[in-house]
């Protein structure tokens, strides 16, 4: 069994992103939205992935830490 990539928080110039597996996106997103992280529901990707987009004021490091805790 291939090993999961640890999710992580991307950033493109102003833009803060995860990329992560459709089947997991939606669990992810309510998971960040209970941990009262303001993001946009997850935009369909053609890779199997999913970008779930975080708000700009975000903190990268909290968000890390929700993503390590959630994996």
């Amino acid at each position: 069994m291939a090993k999961q990539k640890r999710l992580q928080v991307e950033v493109d110039g102003k833009r803060h992103f995860i990329n992560v597996p459709a089947g997991r996106a939606n669990d992810l997103h309510n998971y960040l939205r209970s941990n009262r992280v303001h993001s946009a529901p997850p935009a369909p990707s053609w890779t199997g992935f999913d970008s779930i987009e975080l708000a700009n004021n975000v903190d990268v490091a909290r968000v890390q830490a929700l993503l390590n805790a959630w994996n």
